[in-house]
């Protein structure tokens, strides 16, 4: 069995007093996260270079004879002069990863002929090159993290790290699939109305699409940066190397057992990832303040909400999220998105004293002083879904607190939220109701009523796309209420509109009212009794149709 210091590798101080304590916590905490599935990968030796003549057959003598070597040449005039492995072209489209990148002409990104393919141009059968160099700038991919296999050389560094990596990426090869998606409960659309986009805005490789009323996840080009879990409101996306509730359960582990040592009454969270973070904390892990936790993630961009509430929930007087410099755009605006909702809810809920931040280096961690306890630690057991381990830590935190409230305004965008409406706009047609994808939205059954179940709502915004009438609109807040938050309220409720000819009811009356009042004075509305047919059910409509044979043809 291993234990958590078995992961961590590090050489942390032991010398007396609370590090020692801390030492012994780490070491005796079992930590064998479950495994998850993998994502395979076969390279052979066709790479093919992109940028000037010159620049690629000089890149093309350093490189192994063995692997070959195709070029796409963008400074060539005379095709006489170019060797039998080059083609003049620019303007090239390429998707793909390592084994297998598709590389299409100009015009022709999505066609399938051979002569429009550059793979099929040089005679490779099977249309795929196994790895690219990229001499150009800017690069032709342009996602923040480039796939395995792609080797964007625009600087020197960049050049020499790519000439000794090219080697060492062909065979086959197996990386953990990083992310569990469950499309049942995605909220990025319905009906062809978007609604949250928080996954691929986040996703710094670009491996999320849309397919509609859900995204794909390309897992040969996911690097389980985990932005994706980090952003998503309803858990649709979570990260599976290891489990969300695998890492809350650890943290609560060291937290109460690191609190439970007589020499630490006051504890720090630092999170950092095993890329990035592990060499800055490797370095001057014998530094560390003797009440710093180093809490190891496989990527910082997984670190959501709910681990961040969870840590301070569980007992920390303050948490630090290390993510150094260069890291990607979409990975930091991920973490400060979670660190404001969290902070936000510190700020209402009266825990100033409570520091949350995003370092880069470990001399600007904001350590809290000893004897400033946290109050008393939650106990909840580390199981639930990310809202659900998120609201519980928020909801400890405010219990504890001197003044605690009933609720905390949001930050837009947040996962946690109500529906406003405007009653006098809403006709009850309940299109919103029918696309609500956590039925947070619901129909009054016998009565004509629009009711909301607050802790179903994820904020995605797909109502507010739906209602014709643009009655809707959201607002951020976390009730911490259980009460308030799973009963049905009722939004808007009026009496049914009966049939003037049957008596049957089939509508409400302010939708009744909104049609005969914007349809009046139209042409197909002039004869004597044609406005009567709104206030008819559909049968009795038909019938009247043709009885009074006063029908337009």
């Amino acid at each position: 069995m291993n234990s958590y210091l078995d992961t961590l590798a590090l050489e942390l101080n032991t010398h007396g007093g609370a590090a020692a304590a801390r030492h012994g916590v780490l070491a005796a905490t079992p930590w064998n996260p479950t495994p998850t599935t993998s994502v395979s990968y076969e390279a052979g030796k066709r790479l093919l270079i992109i940028g000037s003549l010159k620049e690629a057959t000089d890149m093309e003598s350093r490189l192994p004879e063995t692997i070959q070597c195709y070029i796409a040449a963008s400074d060539v005039q005379d095709t006489g002069l170019l060797p039998v492995n080059a083609y003049r072209c620019t303007g090239l489209s390429i998707d793909g990863y390592l084994g297998r990148y598709r590389v299409m002409l100009p015009g022709h990104a999505d066609a399938d002929d051979d002569q429009d393919n550059l793979a099929g141009v040089f005679g490779i059968d099977d249309g795929y090159f196994d790895q690219i160099l990229d001499c150009g700038d800017p690069a032709i991919l342009t996602a923040a993290v480039k796939p395995p296999g792609y080797h964007h050389a625009h600087t020197r560094d960049a050049l020499k790290a790519a000439l000794d990596t090219i080697p060492e990426m062909i065979g086959e090869f197996d990386k953990p699939k990083f992310f569990i998606y469950d499309e049942d409960i995605c909220a990025h659309g319905r009906s062809g109305i978007t609604g949250c986009t928080n996954c691929m805005d986040a996703c710094p490789t670009d491996a999320i699409i849309s397919i509609g009323e859900s995204v794909r996840v390309n897992p040969h080009l996911c690097q389980g940066g985990g932005t994706c879990a980090g952003n998503c409101p309803s858990g649709a996306i979570t990260y599976a190397y290891p489990p969300m509730e695998e890492q809350a359960g650890l943290l609560r582990t060291m937290v109460r057992n690191l609190l439970a040592q007589p020499e630490i009454d006051c504890l720090h969270v630092l999170f950092f990832d095993r890329e990035n973070g592990f060499p800055l904390v490797s370095g001057q892990a014998g530094q560390l303040a003797d009440n710093v936790l180093p809490f190891i993630v496989e990527e910082i961009g997984s670190v959501g909400p709910e681990l961040l509430a969870c840590a301070l929930a569980y007992g920390a007087c303050s948490v630090s999220l290390l993510v150094p410099d260069g890291m990607p755009d979409q990975i930091v605006r991920s973490l400060d998105k979670s660190v404001e909702l969290v902070r936000c809810v510190l700020e209402q809920t009266g825990h100033t004293d409570r520091a949350l931040d995003r370092i880069a280096s470990l001399d600007r961690m904001h350590m809290p002083d000893q004897g400033n306890e946290a109050g008393p630690p939650a106990t909840f057991a580390a199981v639930g879904d990310k809202r659900s381990l998120t609201r519980q830590a928020l909801s400890h935190l405010n219990r504890i607190s001197e003044n605690p409230v009933p609720s905390c305004s949001l930050p837009q965008g947040s996962m946690f939220g109500r529906v406003r409406i405007a009653r006098d706009a809403c006709t009850l047609c309940m299109g919103c109701v029918s696309q609500c994808p956590g039925k947070a939205l619901q129909a009054g059954g016998g009565v004509p009523a629009l009711r909301f179940i607050e802790s179903n709502c994820v904020q995605c915004g797909i109502c507010i796309g739906s209602c014709p009438e643009t009655a809707l609109t959201l607002e951020p807040r976390l009730h911490f209420d259980p009460d308030v938050t799973n009963r049905a309220v009722t939004l808007k409720e009026e009496a049914p509109f009966h049939c003037i000819s049957c008596g049957k009811a089939f509508a409400t009356q302010t939708m009744i009212a909104r049609m005969t009042e914007r349809l009046k004075g139209h042409w197909m509305f002039e004869r004597p009794g044609a406005m009567n047919r709104l206030r008819m059910c559909e049968d009795c409509r038909v019938v009247d149709m043709f009885d009074k044979e006063d029908h337009i043809n």
